[in-house]
């Protein structure tokens, strides 16, 4: 092969290369941002959840409960509460589970002593673990939360 030759095979060769340089980055480009497009416009948009906002409804008053509290002779606990009900949900089903709702709160309340009660931050407790397991028993979101209504440590 002469020099000429040689030198028109580069040139070919290197040109080649120069167009794949330039063509491949542009393929990736379009095929973001078709991706992009077909996919619906902005990633940020799309992180939205689409939840719809839970609607309060009616309110269930549970009986008042009376509690020996475990560990202390002679201390007891008078405690009332309610249930928030989802705007759906239909007060007679919620009400045919009162027994489990009663044994929820015989069970947290076993994890209380007076002088916790008789703050402000274990009333908060008291509330936000009543509500955990009230809700616990309705998994198809009837009851969003627990209410207290009453308490008296003795």
């Amino acid at each position: 092969m002469s020099e000429e030759q040689k030198e028109e095979t580069t040139e070919k060769v290197g040109g080649k290369k120069k167009l794949v340089m330039i063509v491949v980055p542009v393929l990736v480009v379009i095929g973001a941002a078709a991706g992009f497009f077909l996919r619906g416009g902005d990633t940020a948009e799309a992180a939205v959840p689409t939840t719809m906002p839970v609607i309060e409804g009616d309110v269930i008053e549970v009986d008042t409960m009376t509690v020996n509290l475990i560990g202390e002779e002679g201390r007891y606990a008078r405690v009332g509460f309610a249930v928030v009900l989802d705007s759906t949900a239909e007060s007679g089903a919620v009400g045919k589970k009162m027994p489990l709702m009663r044994d929820a709160t015989l069970t947290v309340m076993t994890g209380f002593n007076s002088a916790e009660l008789q703050t402000a931050e274990g009333m908060e407790r008291l509330r936000q673990e009543l509500s955990e397991a009230v809700v616990a028993i309705f998994p198809d979101g009837e009851v969003i939360r627990a209410v207290l209504t009453e308490l008296i440590v003795q």
